[in-house]
């Protein structure tokens, strides 16, 4: 995570002009997603309800992205993006969280942090407001649950797991500098999916020497994987409304 928010900052601060008309795009984008947990993970276990579940809140997690395009025709495009969360909360569970009994009150975390790496290409229509992108996303998870109590000590499970995803994005910009955009990373397979989608509503700002722009819009994350993925069962929805900047220059 250090790395990628390094990264964003040296291109947000590089002295480019305008990429307009111009062959190469260096891009970074940082938001805020306020994420809420619904669903259940192991035995049935409920991640929202603090009966007999989790009790995990609503958490602020950040979303920091860097990309580069370029009009080679053959060779993709790639954008780096790192999503940071880690939701908590406080519960009541009378059974087994991975294989540990418990009973009575719990401290509880679900890290559900990951790293994407996805190698994209434009179609080439005829329309000048309209971007559709296609290609494929590699999603590293680097995360954890854990249960925590005095009578029954802590309970500790890495997801960890590397996933590969279809990608597709459509934006629609106009001459008054609003944009909306839709982006969508998904993969089912052998009774697992993972699906990851972003609707957003954005605005350039009239700046000359870059674009800068204001975007806010909606995550949709949903995950439903097996113990031979992530070593634990999960059947996981978290959503919520995200708001941040972005930052594009040109050579």
């Amino acid at each position: 995570m250090k790395k990628t928010a390094i990264a964003a900052f040296i291109v947000a601060l590089a002295p480019v002009a305008s990429h307009a008309d111009l062959l190469f795009t260096v891009g970074a984008k940082a938001s805020v997603w306020n994420a809420e947990p619904t669903g259940q993970i192991d035995d049935d276990i409920s991640v929202d309800s603090s009966n007999n579940g989790l009790g995990l809140d609503s958490e602020n997690g950040t979303q920091l992205t860097v990309f580069f395009e370029h009009p080679v025709p053959m060779l993709p495009n790639i954008k780096l993006k790192q999503t940071s969360l880690d939701l908590s909360g406080e519960g009541v569970l009378a059974t087994n969280f991975n294989g540990q009994p418990y009973a009575g009150a719990v401290n509880s975390d679900l890290d559900l942090s990951h790293t994407d790496v996805t190698l994209y290409w434009g179609l080439p229509l005829p329309l000048p407001y309209v971007d559709i992108n296609f290609g494929l996303t590699g999603r590293m998870f680097d995360g954890y649950a854990e249960v925590s109590n005095t009578l029954s000590g802590t309970e500790r499970v890495d997801l960890d797991a590397t996933v590969p995803m279809v990608y597709g994005a459509v934006k629609v910009d106009t001459p008054f500098g609003v944009y909306a955009q839709v982006d969508v990373n998904y993969i089912g397979y052998s009774g697992n999916t993972l699906s990851d989608i972003s609707y957003g509503l954005g605005y350039d700002l009239p700046v000359p020497i870059a674009d800068i722009g204001l975007e806010a819009g909606y995550r949709s994350l949903s995950m439903k994987t097996d113990e031979d993925l992530t070593d634990i069962a999960t059947d996981v929805d978290v959503s919520g409304l995200y708001y941040g900047a972005s930052v594009s220059i040109g050579f």
